[in-house]
């Protein structure tokens, strides 16, 4: 046993010890992409998947959820999930998991896979295509210079961030409006098709639901939230053919983008687990509708141990501090 391994034996234990990383990626790049920075390519997510191969137990989701519920989760354990359907998770993604035998959940974004593009993906793709400036005074930022490519990605960012909690219409209206006046062309499409959802259930990986639309659930009227939370999983198992039993938060923050009522309609709706992006890893005695999650971005296997150890280690913090 490596060192890696007997560290992590420590840190997370078996049984009623143990401790659940669930890991989460969006895009597995076919190669780098400076838009995306923070996206992992092929090579680097084989070295990251070859990793936890070695290093970790990993699991399907809901086995894992279950077992960490019973007390009987195995050290060193390990999920993998990926939010909102991009097609590269089926073309990239799939094939370097299958051949590892690795296991994982997508969570899917029923419009976004309907268009064919998500509206930050819009906004992102409207500033790979715009000169050294572009107006956002639309959205009260003015016009901003980007004459370097730090200043380039703090603008989408920025941009991306100032669109979030507006109404759907609203966010998709301007993210139009940007891309139009520096492409003459169609937007790209990035996501899945409704056939590839399909295909992704037949290939083995659990495909779990992110609402129809990605809004934030907390900006939403009750009766809204639920349509979008009920809608998503009666149309992901329609094109699967298997009910679909995981759910995501859009955005995930617990109490800014989803409350204790959204719990409970996912509760209701007939879901078994659902995860958030709250960072940190699962102990035993945890709710199965709010787990937290890590994602990784680092660019080699020290760092990338290290941020386990340090996820590991805040579990124990927390649970000390809340004894």
């Amino acid at each position: 046993m490596g060192i890696a391994n007997r560290a992590l034996d420590l840190l997370s234990p078996s049984g009623k010890r143990a401790r659940l990383l669930i890991l989460t990626y969006h895009r597995v790049l076919a190669q780098p992409d400076p838009v995306h920075p923070g996206e992992p390519d092929a090579a680097l997510f084989a070295a990251q998947m070859d990793w936890l191969r070695a290093n970790c137990n990993v699991l399907p989701l809901l086995q894992a959820v279950q077992q960490l519920r019973e007390g009987t989760l195995p050290a060193r354990a390990a999920c993998i999930t990926f939010d909102d359907g991009y097609a590269n998770n089926l073309e990239v993604a799939a094939p370097i998991l299958a051949a590892r035998g690795l296991p994982a959940t997508i969570f899917i974004a029923v419009e976004a896979v309907r268009c064919g593009i998500m509206w930050n993906d819009l906004v992102f793709e409207a500033f790979r295509r715009a000169g050294s400036e572009v107006d956002l005074s639309i959205i009260g930022l003015g016009r901003v210079r980007m004459e370097s490519a730090e200043a380039r990605t703090a603008a989408r960012r920025s941009a991306v961030e100032q669109l979030k909690y507006r109404p759907l219409g609203e966010r998709w209206n301007i993210a139009n409006d940007l891309y139009a006046r520096v492409s003459g062309e169609p937007a790209p499409r990035l996501m899945m098709t409704p056939e590839a959802v399909g295909e992704l259930a037949r290939l083995g990986f659990d495909v779990g639901a992110h609402t129809v639309h990605h809004p934030i659930l907390a900006t939403l009227a009750a009766d809204e939230a639920r349509r979008e939370i009920e809608d998503s999983a009666e149309w992901i198992s329609r094109w699967t053919g298997v009910r679909t039993r995981s759910f995501a938060y859009p955005n995930g923050r617990p109490g800014r983008d989803y409350n204790a009522s959204h719990v409970q309609m996912v509760e209701a709706a007939g879901f078994d687990v659902a995860v958030s992006t709250r960072w940190g890893c699962a102990s035993f005695g945890a709710g199965a509708y709010e787990l937290p999650r890590i994602a990784p971005s680092e660019r080699d296997a020290g760092a990338f141990w290290r941020r386990l150890c340090k996820t590991y280690v805040s579990s124990y913090l927390e649970r000390t501090a809340s004894a």
